[in-house]
This record gives structure tokens, C-alpha cells and sequence, in this order.
């Protein structure tokens, strides 16, 4: 654990620098939302340990991560290109576009795996691009593992689930071809059709209404602290579970190193391991984010919890069903 603590803080730079071109990238992108964050060391325990995948904790390329939300698939494309010329991406297979090729789980988003050299060292970094239909599909996914208690991304769970698993498995897919098929973009293998087929589909699995009804009742309110009136900022998002509380610290653009110096500090008092690697935390928060976002409505996109994204999922999922149960 101290080792891995150690190899996940070298990354904390190199990760820096990525983000402030993703920053730069987010400011010429309408509606965009930028977003760093350092993996957590309880996922990166839980991604070594996944069984039949053998990972070592050198071969993981996302400790640090950053990501772009945006509205559309052009907007995707457009930062996609832009990023590649302007960042140092790792050789081979850099540009692992989802968006194309969607995953057979419905996993659907681009990624840019970047190669920077800081220290006579190498570390990756990931940069993750999505439209905000991918992400709250993504965010609904992780939601669901959490209720059910069952690791719905990793491959050697999909491979071998079956009954109730399967069957919400089979949900999120459908989901993701519908949700490709507003975005105009290649629908999920398997599961390609027209919106009517797809819908039918969905009504028929037996999990869809206890699935949504379950993810409705996670979907928790958070007291968020006052948030001044201000636009193309950056805020450091710090939540406490335990208590649904989501305090925001607020900087100008140009204050980024600052920024993340105290993204950096809050991250040093959550992420301590102990004996056993499980982590505790000194600060009273359990996960923190640096965001840059234009007002409070895309800030809640980037919410360190799954309330907001979770509910846009289950109101475009109704809206689907709606003419069924009328």
C-alpha cells in the first residue's frame, strides 16, 4: 500500500500538466465541463484485484485522469482532435475511441492515453472525452454496482453474470443503443435497432421497473454550500457521504497551480491507507474533484455523487417508456 501510494502521488504532476490543456481545450468548447481527478487508491485496489485481468500497478493507465464532458458527438470530436495535437500521447494505441466502437458492454466515450515524461520517468495519464448522455449513462452503471453490490464494469463480472445480473447488464446496453441513436453515433453490438424496437426491449426485461425504481431511491439529495454567482471558474468539489454534504471552494481561472495545491491537500487527508488498505480520512470528506464549469448547472454534472446524473438518466429512461405505461 505504501509503494502504491508513493507511485499514485508521482502522478500527481504529470496529471497537472494534462489538465491544463484540457482546461484550455474546455474554454473554446460552448457548455463544456473539464474535470481532474487522481484515482482513489480503494479503485485502484479493487481494478488489481479483479480476477483474470492480472494487472500490475505499473500497467494501470488512468491513476491520472481528466476528463471533458460536452454536449454533442461534434463537440467530442472537435476536442478529440484538438487535445491530440496538443498533448503527449503514448505510442501505439493512443486514441481508444469508444464513441465509434462502443464497447460490447454499451460503454461509450473516447479516450486519449497520454505518455508524460516528468522526473527522467514516464507516467500515463488518461483523458477521457464524453457527451453528457455517455456520462450519465456511465455514472447509472456505477450507481447500480453500488446498490447491488456487484462490479458491473469489470469484464470478468460481465462475462460471468447471469439471472439478475445479466439481465441488468442486458438493461444498460439497450439504454446505451437508445441513447446512440439520439446522438446519431454507432449503436452497441447486438443491440442495434430503431427507438421503438429498442423500447419494446427494455419493457420486456423483468428488472427494468425494480432497476429504475431502485435507482431512484439512491438518488440522494446533497446540501451543496453557498456558490457565488460567478462564471468560467474553477471549484473544488469536497463530499462528505456520510453526511450528503458537498462543500465548494471557488477560484479564478488563472489561479490553477493554487487550485490544484489544494485539490492536492484535501486528496493527502481522504486517501490514507492503513493496515489493511482500506482508506480513512482526516479531512471529513471522502472524495474530492477540481472542476471548471461556466455556472451551477453544469457544476452538478460534475457532482462527486450521483444524484444529478442519475436523475437525468431516469428522466430520459421514463421518457422513453412513458407512451407504454399511459
Amino acid at each position: 500500500m505504501v509503494i502504491a501510494q508513493r507511485w499514485r502521488a508521482q502522478h500527481v504532476e504529470p496529471t497537472e500538466r494534462c489538465f491544463a490543456k484540457v482546461l484550455e481545450c474546455s474554454r473554446n468548447i460552448p457548455q463544456s465541463v473539464a474535470t481532474f481527478r487522481m484515482k482513489r487508491m480503494v479503485s485502484i485496489v479493487r481494478k488489481l484485484r479483479r480476477p483474470n485481468t492480472h494487472f500490475k500497478l505499473g500497467e494501470l493507465d488512468d491513476i491520472g485522469g481528466c476528463r471533458l464532458i460536452v454536449e454533442s458527438i461534434g463537440q467530442a470530436e472537435k476536442a478529440a482532435t484538438w487535445l491530440a495535437a496538443n498533448l503527449p500521447l503514448k505510442n501505439g494505441a493512443a486514441d481508444k475511441d469508444y464513441i465509434a466502437r462502443p464497447q460490447d458492454s454499451g460503454y461509450r466515450s473516447r479516450h486519449l492515453l497520454c505518455n508524460v515524461v516528468s522526473d527522467s520517468a514516464s507516467y500515463h495519464v488518461e483523458v477521457q472525452i464524453r457527451t453528457r448522455l455517455q456520462h450519465c449513462w456511465s455514472t447509472a452503471v456505477e450507481a447500480a454496482g453500488e446498490i447491488y453490490g456487484t462490479e458491473y464494469k469489470s469484464p470478468a463480472v460481465r462475462a460471468g453474470a447471469n439471472g439478475d445480473d445479466e439481465q441488468r447488464l442486458c438493461f444498460f446496453k439497450i439504454v446505451s443503443s437508445l441513447f446512440a441513436l439520439e446522438e446519431g453515433s454507432p449503436q452497441v453490438p447486438g443491440f442495434e435497432g430503431d427507438r421503438a424496437m429498442l423500447v419494446h426491449r427494455l419493457r420486456d426485461l423483468e428488472c427494468t421497473r425494480g432497476l429504475l425504481d431502485d435507482l431512484g431511491a439512491a438518488v440522494d439529495s446533497v446540501f451543496v454550500t453557498d456558490v457565488p454567482e460567478v462564471s468560467s471558474e474553477l471549484f473544488l468539489l469536497k463530499l462528505s457521504r456520510e453526511n450528503q454534504y458537498l462543500d465548494v471552494d471557488v477560484f479564478p481561472v488563472n489561479e490553477l497551480e493554487e487550485a490544484l495545491r489544494r485539490y492536492d491537500a484535501v486528496e493527502r487527508c481522504i486517501e490514507i491507507p492503513d493496515v489493511d488498505g482500506m482508506m480513512s480520512g482526516e479531512s471529513g470528506y471522502d472524495n474530492a474533484v477540481l472542476v471548471y464549469a461556466r455556472d451551477a448547472e453544469q457544476l452538478a454534472v460534475a457532482y462527486p455523487n450521483y444524484s444529478t446524473n442519475v436523475r437525468y438518466f431516469l428522466n430520459k429512461v421514463e421518457a422513453y417508456l412513458r407512451p407504454f405505461t399511459q
